[in-house]
């Protein structure tokens, strides 16, 4: 009972606290860092590259929600197993809740890697483009950039109201 004891607070308080870095970055991030950005215009590019390209905000926001799933499962295998195994886990209310979270931070991390980091590093290439060509920018580029950055933006958006259905859902599995 002990061991179980260790491997259960072990692992609920990596999942823990990841899941709130997780979410306090992308908090963050689509609150504060994108408005920011955005209203200070081509002056923030410096900021954002260090933050992104130097720092690999991305990358470590990536990391940290794989860590926080990894943390995750071990406690979904071990619920499931003292429910009774998978099936008889979902049927019930606590199993249910628990798997809509699971599925939201899987889609969350998923978008975050297949599709809003793929965004980014083409939104710090078409910006170091446009950085190169000076005042003479060409029009097709700026045009694309704030394409590129926009659909970053809402993709930010849709990671942050994931992590934030899986919060909600784990935090209140065991009240429905």
């Amino acid at each position: 009972m002990l061991a179980t004891s260790i491997y259960m607070i072990v692992f609920r308080v990596l999942h823990v606290v990841l899941g709130i870095a997780w979410g306090g970055a992308l908090f963050l991030l689509v609150f504060f860092i994108q408005p920011a950005a955005k209203a200070v215009g081509p002056a923030a590019g410096p900021f954002m590259r260090e933050l992104l390209v130097e720092r690999h905000l991305t990358d470590w926001i990536l990391r940290i929600a794989g860590a926080t799933i990894v943390a995750g499962g071990f406690l979904y295998w071990h619920d499931a197993q003292v429910y009774g195994g998978l099936g008889d886990f979902l049927g019930m209310a606590i199993g249910l809740w628990l798997t809509i979270g699971a599925l939201a931070a899987i889609g969350a991390i998923a978008i975050g890697g297949a599709v809003a980091k793929p965004t980014l590093e083409r939104s710090l290439a078409v910006g170091a483009q446009i950085a190169q060509a000076g005042d003479q920018a060409p029009p097709d580029l700026v045009q694309e950039l704030a394409a590129l950055q926009a659909r970053g933006r809402s993709l930010a958006k849709l990671n942050l109201a994931l992590v934030t259905i899986a919060a909600f859902a784990m935090s209140t599995a065991r009240y429905w």
